[in-house]
């Protein structure tokens, strides 16, 4: 279904090897079957350190190093797969629309920045995905996305967050 290899945007990208079809699933991940690391231990260690890009937040101040396929997925900031959340560790990443064989599977990265809502403390990184809309910046705060896309995405958050954010979210989407 997919291959991993050199990117246009960045590193290494996952691409299609066969064309998908709008809302197939694509990725199943768990990230509790994964050990999970501080900041620190990430820095303090080289080997871990070597695979930071592929750090993802398991909550409590920790992170797991996924080396999945789906670890390689690409920001873009209009990607064409999307990720439902069942918990912050455990997700699921379908098409958003029909993708073209030898197309670059990639995700909006701020959709699941759910460890770091609300600006507390959110990490940012500039954007190369190259594609019209471009914000340019990417930002790790799911509320500077503009509110029709908030609106569109918000549901596929895990509903903890959801619970959390239950009076944001209904003052902007009810």
């Amino acid at each position: 279904m997919y291959e991993i290899k050199r990117s246009g945007i960045q590193g290494k990208g996952v691409f299609a090897i066969r064309n998908v079809k709008k809302n197939e699933h694509l990725f199943h991940i768990d990230l509790d079957l994964l050990p999970s690391y501080s900041l620190k231990e990430i820095d303090k260690d080289p080997k871990l350190k070597a695979n930071g890009d592929h750090s993802d937040y398991v909550g409590n101040g920790r992170y797991a190093i996924d080396l999945s396929p789906s670890s390689y997925m690409n920001h873009s900031c209009n990607p064409n797969c999307y990720v439902r959340m069942k918990t912050i560790t455990i997700k699921d990443v379908y098409a958003l629309k029909d993708i073209k064989k030898g197309e670059e599977l990639t995700l909006d990265y701020t959709l699941t920045s759910v460890d770091q809502f609300a600006g507390m403390g959110f990490w940012s990184m500039d954007c190369k995905c190259g594609s019209e809309n471009c914000r340019g910046l990417v930002v790790g705060d799911f509320f500077t996305l503009p509110k029709e896309k908030q609106s569109k995405f918000y549901r596929n958050l895990p509903p903890s967050i959801i619970k959390k954010y239950a009076s944001r979210f209904k003052e902007h989407y009810s």
